[in-house]
């Protein structure tokens, strides 16, 4: 586990000392993201299988995959996960995260390689997708999840941008095989919803979830914040 250390200038909108807060991601736009909201957090890597359940409709196994996540933190840690308590004495509070981009019904999730990296952005050129994050806090009595959907529209592509794109190095550790904070921006022609959305954390649906789960008064599993979708 990796202890990010205090960040300066940075305004503390969420004050997590009734917790040690973790984030359950090895994604440096997500831990960028975080900073956001407060400057000391730890890092975990869970060790699971990050496959989606095909049971289950996408938002919900997306959920399900973000609340997995938070509970191999826990389950890592040694036979106390359940109380989630640090050697400080103060309880956990996991962070899980993970995004898919969904493409007339189909979800786009990583791609394996080059070849599936060049399919998806063909399959996104020209057209409306839909970014979803789902996220879940988890102190190891009570658990929160939620989600955001944001649209994006792109350009049409060319043969030169796909090809362009994929030697830039960006695609294959990405939803959709693109990133919007990079040069995979160059892509959108248009996007409605939360931006941070896309990159992989909506960081202000999280802040509020974080102070109504900190003050003990999270939202039941279907208050959910409003999808632009």
């Amino acid at each position: 586990m990796n202890r990010q250390g205090p960040v300066q200038n940075l305004s503390l909108w969420y004050d997590p000392a009734p917790y040690r807060l973790i984030l359950a991601s090895a994604s440096p736009r997500r831990q960028e993201l975080l900073r956001r909201l407060v400057p000391d957090f730890d890092i975990a890597l869970p060790q699971i299988n990050e496959s989606l359940r095909a049971d289950l409709p996408t938002v919900a196994a997306l959920e399900e995959l973000a609340w997995r996540k938070t509970q191999a933190v826990l389950q890592a840690a040694g036979p106390g996960y359940t109380s989630g308590q640090t050697a400080d004495r103060r309880p956990r509070l996991v962070i899980g995260a993970d995004t898919v981009v969904v493409a007339e019904g189909q979800i786009l999730g990583k791609p394996k390689d080059r070849h599936e990296a060049y399919l998806m952005l063909r399959r996104l050129s020209g057209r409306v997708h839909q970014v979803i994050t789902a996220v879940c806090l988890n102190d190891g009595q009570r658990t929160c999840r939620f989600h955001q959907s944001s649209q994006v529209r792109f350009y049409n592509l060319t043969e030169r941008d796909i090809q362009t794109y994929l030697d830039c190095g960006e695609s294959l550790d990405k939803a959709g095989a693109y990133g919007i904070q990079g040069q995979g921006s160059l892509f959108v022609q248009e996007i409605q919803g939360d931006y941070y959305n896309i990159v992989g954390l909506p960081v202000a649906a999280l802040l509020r979830q974080l102070r109504a789960f900190s003050a003990q008064t999270a939202p039941a599993a279907t208050d959910r914040p409003s999808s632009v979708l």
